[in-house]
């Protein structure tokens, strides 16, 4: 009998250290992410929209549904799109007021996140404008990346 109750004090003692090792993982995985977001903000800021290139998933399961689209678009459509419209705009300023992070694995995590951009044209006028952003970042070599998602203006 008393080793039932030590084999049993020992499984509860490994079985509290993965719960916690589990929370762990989550904590670091949300904090990587959120840097990344804010790297991925900052770099919009500095080089406009051709700043969060670095940041797309170029693999073939990459996708991505702009505001106004009616369906999906591929890395290279919007590596495209990007470059067609980066010089229409003098300086982007978007900051996010709200930020989940879901851990799915090591590799994989969905968010989503409302931002408010402040932006100036090429012909100087100001638009403000809210956004939410949501989809799913994988980790690779170089970081966290964008893998899927879709951006869908606020009123």
């Amino acid at each position: 009998m008393k080793n039932f109750f030590i084999a049993l004090a020992s499984v509860s003692l490994f079985s509290c250290n993965q719960n916690d090792r589990s929370a762990a993982d989550t904590t670091k995985v949300q904090s990587e992410i959120k840097s990344t977001i804010d790297s991925y903000n900052n770099d919009i800021r500095k080089e406009g929209l051709r700043g969060q290139l670095k940041y797309l998933d170029s693999s073939k399961n990459f996708f991505w549904v702009p505001p106004g689209y009616l369906n999906y678009a591929n890395y290279d459509t919007i590596v495209s799109a990007i470059g067609r419209h980066a010089s229409s705009l003098k300086s982007i300023d978007n900051r996010y007021d709200s930020l989940l992070i879901i851990p799915l694995t090591d590799e994989y995590a969905q968010f989503v996140m409302r931002t408010i951009s402040n932006s100036v044209t090429a012909g100087g006028d100001t638009i403000r404008s809210a956004f939410i952003e949501s989809g799913v970042m994988v980790k690779r070599k170089e970081g966290w990346k964008f893998l899927s998602g879709q951006t869908s203006l606020l009123d």
